[in-house]
């Protein structure tokens, strides 16, 4: 067998295993996605919040928790009923960690434990394609203590049915994550949550979701304050259901805005709450643990906490504030060394690979400035991260993807296929296997059924797998282009 022979079947070889892999990478991220949107992460360790012993709330006859979702640190001193009654007691910034999603957030609101200790990182989204997979069974937190404890949802039912309440509504529809008859509740839900309010029951919990709705559909702007605003009369009503000293109240959110939300960016993690009425005096605190809040609403209602729980009573937390990022979960020391090592080898492949300058994977670089320029920094937050088809990306990607088919041909007529498939593809592979390292997906890449939800890496190899198979397959188009030109080509 000749040489040239032998070149042209390495040079098909390649072609075909470039092809396959540009091929696979966009059901791959498919799965990915689904993954990290369905299945529940391995528990892990909360962040260490200091402090000791100390007082927390005493006791309430009454405690009423009103949730507005997606309601944004911002937008609060512009709610007129709102400042007003967080004036009468003690007002806050809560760190809800992460992921800003609000089944996660809302089970840490009521078991006291972070989102990394009970793996439940997002559900909100079915195989069947249904919106939502409740918890099944119900948590065992602090409303499953409380005998006739309630729970009203404006919407997505299936969120407040995962808690543990012993009522709820919406009733269930015809799947778990439905509500029975929707466009009749959304007719009188305002009046069951008046009327729960008005109760004697020891714990009412109220979910808004109407400004998280806004946000989804027309971002963080104007339309997303007026609706606010419209909240925040309702909540005008509830308060005036309950004005009695027996009832303590908590006000707040479980993430901030940007038109999405789920990313770890402050602005998300960071929202207002403030607990006033029995036994509350006019007074601003520092940034709380989303747990903290947990046990203060334990504390209220005399129930406790989930043995595991690093909540701290109200009084421990307000003299020692977290700091703005403490509530981020750090990357874990073994998987941080190893991602750091295959860039280390990402940049020895560069170096190895591109003897001349403009032989270097510059259509990598070009994708990546292209994405950050033109969609922003990667994150849980945004749309694109999680749309399947990855066509926002891919169009900015075009200027970045003719470099990798100009420099596929003209180093083939250079070097070798395995230099030049080296210094084309070898650092982008290698910094795509440093994602899934720190984003803890492995598992999920051979079939484990965990989420891999890590801040800032889970968003970048979402990115990076699209990318990966898009200058696999250019490169593949060069390699294939030189191999026909040589066969075409007279001796």
């Amino acid at each position: 067998m000749t040489t040239r022979v032998k070149s042209r079947i390495a040079s098909g070889i390649a072609v075909i295993v470039l092809g396959v892999f540009a091929y696979l990478t966009p059901g791959l991220r498919r799965e990915l996605i689904f993954d990290l949107t369905y299945w529940d992460a391995p528990p892990g360790d909360p962040p260490e919040l200091a402090g000791g012993d100390g007082p927390g709330l005493a006791k309430a006859p009454r405690t009423r928790v009103v949730l507005i979702d997606g309601l944004d640190a911002q937008v609060t001193p512009a709610l007129a009923r709102w400042t007003a009654a967080c004036k009468r007691g003690l007002t806050v910034t809560v760190d809800v960690g992460f992921p800003t999603v609000s089944l996660p957030v809302e089970t840490a609101l009521w078991s006291g434990l972070t989102q990394q200790q009970s793996g439940i990182v997002h559900r909100g989204g079915g195989k069947d394609g249904k919106y939502g997979r409740p918890l099944v069974p119900p948590l065992r937190g602090i409303p499953a203590q409380v005998p006739g404890a309630v729970a009203i949802a404006e919407d997505h039912g299936w969120i407040v049915r995962s808690l543990g309440f012993a009522l709820t509504a919406p009733p269930v529809g015809g799947h778990p994550a439905d509500d029975l008859q929707p466009a009749a509740w959304a007719k009188r839900w305002e009046t069951d949550a008046r009327a729960a309010i008005e109760t004697p029951s020891p714990l009412v919990f109220i979910h808004v979701l109407r400004v998280d709705t806004a946000g989804h559909k027309f971002g963080f702007g104007p339309h997303y304050g007026r609706v606010a605003a419209e909240v925040d009369a309702f909540l005008g009503t509830l308060l005036a259901m309950a004005p009695g000293d027996d009832v303590r109240w908590f006000l707040l959110s479980d993430h901030g805005h940007l038109g999405g939300h789920g990313g770890e960016e402050r602005s998300l993690r960071h929202v207002e709450a403030c607990i006033f009425g029995a036994g509350m005096r006019p007074q601003h605190g520092p940034l709380i643990h989303i747990v903290d809040l947990a046990r203060a609403i334990a504390d209220s209602t005399g129930t406790t906490l989930d043995p595991s729980s690093r909540a701290r009573p109200l009084s421990v937390a307000l003299a020692h504030p977290l700091s703005e990022d403490q509530a981020v979960p750090p990357l874990g020391l073994s998987r941080g060394a190893a991602a750091v090592f295959l860039v280390a080898l990402a940049l020895a492949a560069i170096v190895w690979g591109s003897r001349r300058w403009w032989l270097a994977p510059w259509w990598f670089a070009i994708a990546c400035v292209a994405t950050l320029v033109g969609l922003g920094e990667p994150s849980l937050s945004v749309g694109w991260i999680y749309a399947y088809d990855g066509r926002a990306m891919l169009v900015l990607w075009i200027p970045g993807l003719l470099v990798a088919i100009a420099s596929t041909w003209f180093g083939l007529g250079k070097t070798t296929l395995v230099r030049v498939l080296a210094a084309q593809l070898a650092a982008p592979l290698l910094v795509f296997a440093a994602a899934i390292t720190a984003s803890g997906a492995w598992p999920t890449l051979f079939g484990a059924e965990v989420a891999p939800a890590v801040p800032h890496y889970t968003a970048y190899m979402l990115v990076l797998v699209l990318m990966t198979g898009a200058g696999a397959g250019a490169i593949a188009l060069a390699i294939l282009a030189r191999l026909v030109r040589g066969v075409l080509k007279p001796s």
